[in-house]
């Protein structure tokens, strides 16, 4: 059974100019500094249709190879982009990213929907501490997350 992990981080800053930033994989690599490394990411901001494998070393010793990131849906306008992930361990790691306009700055919300097989318990909560890793590092405002067993539509 699939789990839906959420965290919602707070910025002080423009909508537009956070997503795309978002867009940016070297941000990404910026935000997981000390946490993983990634292997293969292009060196170029992320594009609809793209379809990137990559070898992710978590702690400096874990590593995972070959872990599929298909970019399925990029709306600049909706500042939405999807992405369908997975892994030998993972068979579902479905990541969607928003950035919408709140009073005074926006809110960025990542969605999870996980299924990572006897291991999903486990590894949602690794993903929930991961990504609110990810946003106190950027500096977030505040952060909000969960956990739901079951998979949670946008």
């Amino acid at each position: 059974m699939p789990y839906t992990i959420t965290v919602d981080a707070t910025y002080g800053a423009d909508a537009d100019r956070v997503f795309e930033d978002a867009l940016d994989f070297s941000e990404m690599q910026e935000a997981m500094k000390g946490l993983a490394v990634y292997e293969g990411l292009p060196d170029r901001a992320v594009q609809q249709g793209d379809t990137i494998y990559v070898d992710v070393t978590m702690f400096k010793i874990l590593k995972t190879r070959d872990h599929c990131m298909h970019v399925e849906r990029l709306d600049r306008d909706a500042r939405i982009v999807q992405s369908r992930e997975h892994n030998k361990a993972i068979k579902r790691w479905d990541h969607t990213l928003s950035v919408q306009p709140v009073d005074g700055g926006c809110l960025w919300r990542d969605r999870i929907v996980l299924d990572a097989g006897p291991t999903t318990c486990l590894t949602a909560r690794f993903c929930q501490f991961v990504y609110a890793r990810r946003h106190r590092l950027r500096k977030a405002r505040s952060i909000q997350k969960s956990i739901v067993r079951g998979e949670v539509t946008p």
